[in-house]
């Protein structure tokens, strides 16, 4: 009864804010409106112990966080969690080993504070740890935080073996990321093959005072690099271990970077060139069309044979006349007609001697040129010269899409968003929004 008159006097005792701030507190955590009067208790204790009465009024926020947190919290492990609030970690868990130990996560690290740091978060720090390249390990390139998340996911080597080491020491999260870092980049390479060796090399080694202020030491075992160039540096290391080639770093000896003698040249004139403007000149591409600089003559030769023919016809037809008007003295007829005989002859065998030189020019003049090679991207523009079915078979856009596209946009603008277009009802627009 005398605990009962003495909550109701608190209650009404506006001017004590500590009081009001738990009350209302209170009032918000659903679980402790349910709470027997035994964990009521011993919640009460724990909020008086990390804000202490005669201190300063904490926020309701604050307090509201930690009831909730503490209602959430395993009953073995509710001892921690009010020992680190009242060093001002504000921990949301009281994270374990799988042996059971305290995994620390309560101390302020090197971390940007607002990073939650679990044992999780912690695998993909020893995974890009593992990694061979120098970067800044505050701010973590894309591709090395992506491939990191790979070598979790597959569980690859050394990361497993170390993973397995760390995630089982005791107070593991309260170490700095340099520290991490430091520790296994300076191990010997093969460590990782042996447990014991392993686990004594993290004991005798992992060692820090302040979490928070890594030393110069331990960000030079680190390898940690914060100038600008490490980004671009990390995604050069990343390339060549891909099988990539890569400048500065892969060795230009090695026989599958040496290029043979049939092999095509790396570098290629530039085809299509950009003359500003929009406007690009494809000259130089269109040089290898089969229409570019070629000149064939087959009927120039045809005709030349034709006037060869037509001078031979009216020699033999000068002769028949001749040999015509000879009749009557029937000798002279037939000596003009075997000389003109034999003229004929050679004529004939002149046409079929300059036959020969006509079929071999044929070839030539048939001889197809290869195809012009266009490109398969255009940047947009004008280009003078291309077939408009290459320019749309790539991805071209036409004046008309653009305008169309633009048109859209527009109205959607003055439909909706300025709403100059007002719309107008109607019996065939009222039908069409009821099939709809």
């Amino acid at each position: 009864a005398s605990q009962k008159k003495e909550i109701l006097r608190l209650e009404m005792d506006t001017d004590n804010s500590y009081v009001q701030n738990l009350l209302l507190a209170a009032e918000n955590v659903e679980a402790f409106k349910k709470a027997i009067e035994h964990d009521i208790h011993k919640i009460v204790n724990a909020v008086k112990k990390i804000f202490p009465v005669d201190g300063k009024t904490p926020e309701l926020a604050t307090v509201i966080q930690f009831l909730k947190t503490w209602f959430e919290t395993e009953h073995i492990d509710r001892g921690l969690l009010v020992k680190e609030w009242a060093k001002g970690n504000r921990v949301s868990a009281i994270q374990r080993t799988e042996s059971g130990a305290n995994a620390g996560g309560g101390n302020k690290t090197d971390r940007n504070p607002d990073y939650e740091h679990t044992l999780d978060t912690l695998d993909v720090e020893i995974a890009m740890a593992t990694l061979p390249m120098d970067f800044n390990i505050y701010e973590l390139p894309g591709s090395v935080y992506r491939r990191a998340k790979e070598i979790v996911k597959k569980k690859e080597s050394p990361f497993k073996e170390w993973s397995a080491a760390l995630r089982a020491t005791p107070g593991i999260l309260d170490y700095s990321r340099a520290a991490i870092f430091a520790l296994i980049r300076s191990a010997h390479p093969e460590f990782y093959h042996y447990p014991g060796r392993l686990q004594g090399y993290i004991n005798a080694n992992l060692t820090e005072t302040d979490h928070e202020n890594p030393t110069e030491e331990a960000l030079t075992a680190a390898r940690h690099t914060p100038e600008k160039d490490a980004v671009e540096e990390a995604n050069r290391q990343l390339a060549a271990a891909r099988g990539e080639y890569v400048e500065g770093i892969s060795d230009p000896n090695d026989p599958k970077w040496v290029k043979t003698g049939t092999s095509q040249p790396t570098t290629e004139p530039e085809l299509v060139k950009n003359v500003g403007n929009g406007i690009f000149d494809v000259s130089a591409l269109m040089q290898n069309s089969s229409t570019h600089g070629t000149e064939t003559n087959p009927e120039t030769t045809s005709n030349v044979q034709v006037q060869k023919a037509d001078s031979d016809e009216k020699q033999a037809g000068d002769a028949v006349q001749a040999g015509e008007g000879d009749l009557g003295t029937g000798k002279e007829a037939v000596t003009v007609e075997n000389q003109n005989q034999a003229e004929t002859h050679q004529n004939n065998d002149s046409v079929s001697q300059s036959e020969p030189e006509a079929q071999q020019n044929v070839p030539e003049s048939q001889q197809e040129e290869p195809e012009a090679a266009w490109p398969e991207y255009f940047e947009p523009g004008r280009y003078e010269g291309v077939p408009n079915e290459v320019y749309h078979a790539a991805n071209g856009i036409s004046s008309t899409q653009v305008k169309d596209a633009r048109v859209s946009l527009m109205y959607f603008n003055a439909r909706h968003v300025e709403k100059t277009i007002v719309k107008e009802r109607s019996p065939v627009l009222d039908m069409g929004n009821l099939v709809h």
